[in-house]
């Protein structure tokens, strides 16, 4: 997916995980993306570190997520699909280990329009604990005379170790297709735009245990577009595609491309000799980044491998240092089109 980083304080106004290669994250993206790929199972792993260098002692951001999705539940509708996906996520930052598990329940439901164009939409259900280490923590109180004692009192007010609470969010996409004719022709055309809402219930965050201002997550908006078009009688496609979030008085731009280069195409009819691409580009998250990025479809497996160059005001902090991102995805069914990258929105 997608979305900054996270920021924590005590009672906690907080941004979303990201991931930089966010069509690589379908569900923290959107919603309605669910089930909205070329197969009929996808399951997906995604991993990221930033900043452990910067931070010391390996106390950077990590964060690790999976999903697995069924494309449609529902055998005998021909006019459209209804999917599901289970997802999870747990992100960990700092020394106090500030940590996040996520899992959620998704739904989509896609309407073919005609045979070029797909509407869906999907609602998602989940359930997030946040936990914090707050032993060994120093605070300026337990500095007595300049000394450091740890039986000292903080001064602090009693807070606990941990909080959860139910997260709902929702979304909606369209996707329009022209096919290409032939197996050599590559002029095909795919475009894919999408809306989505999550934290539509601004859960309250406390490690106090209270509620009021302050405290509740903020809803976080989120634009998103891709398309892919084929250059004609060539094995070469660009990949455009760009977000935009809002989360309170947060918000980031994330856009780039990818060139993808078929190294193999799969077979247009019957599907038995399986396709195999490789892309690769760069993409700029406005004031914060730039990032290059490698994929590589093979078969019914994807892999891909992406690095954060920091380049905003931080940069002094971190020489440069960036997040260091894989993904890896297996498709069950039809995984290939033959036409490269990015087939979360290839039919």
């Amino acid at each position: 997916m997608f979305i900054g980083m996270i920021a924590y304080c005590m009672p906690a106004r907080a941004q979303d995980i990201h991931f930089s290669q966010f069509y690589e994250s379908p569900l923290t993206l959107n919603p309605a993306l669910c089930g909205n790929f070329n197969g009929i199972v996808e399951a997906e792993a995604n991993y990221r570190t930033q900043w452990a260098g910067a931070m010391g002692s390996g106390d950077g951001y990590r964060t690790i997520a999976a999903d697995v999705q069924y494309q449609n539940l529902g055998k005998d509708w021909k006019h459209g699909f209804l999917s599901a996906g289970l997802s999870f996520f747990n992100d960990k930052s700092g020394s106090v280990q500030i940590a996040m598990n996520q899992v959620n329940l998704t739904l989509a439901s896609g309407i073919f329009l005609n045979r070029r164009s797909l509407v869906t939409a999907g609602l998602q259900a989940g359930w997030s604990q946040h936990s914090i280490d707050l032993q060994g923590i120093p605070w300026d109180e337990q500095y007595i005379n300049g000394v450091y004692d740890p039986n000292a009192g903080s001064g602090e007010p009693s807070m606990g170790n941990s909080f959860s609470y139910l997260d709902f969010s929702a979304g909606m996409a369209y996707t329009y297709i022209i096919k290409q004719p032939t197996i050599s022709s590559n002029d095909h055309f795919k475009l894919n735009l999408g809306l989505a809402v999550f934290h539509v219930n601004e859960p309250d965050m406390s490690y106090y245990g209270s509620s009021g201002p302050g405290t509740p997550l903020y809803m976080r908006y989120v634009l998103h577009g891709s398309a892919d078009y084929g250059i004609p009688n060539t094995p070469l496609s660009i990949q455009p595609a760009l977000i935009y979030f809002r989360q309170g008085p947060s918000q980031e731009i994330n856009a780039g491309a990818m060139v993808s280069y078929v190294l193999k195409q799969q077979s247009q009819y019957t599907g038995n000799n399986k396709g195999s691409s490789i892309a690769f580009g760069a993409f700029y998250r406005w004031n914060d980044a730039a990032i290059l990025m490698l994929q590589m479809d093979l078969v019914s497996y994807s892999f891909g491998i992406s690095y954060d160059i920091n380049v905003s005001g931080f940069t002094p902090a971190t020489s440069g240092e960036g997040a260091f991102e894989i993904s890896l995805k297996y498709i069950l069914g039809s995984p290939l089109n033959g036409v490269g990258a990015n087939s979360h929105t290839m039919f």
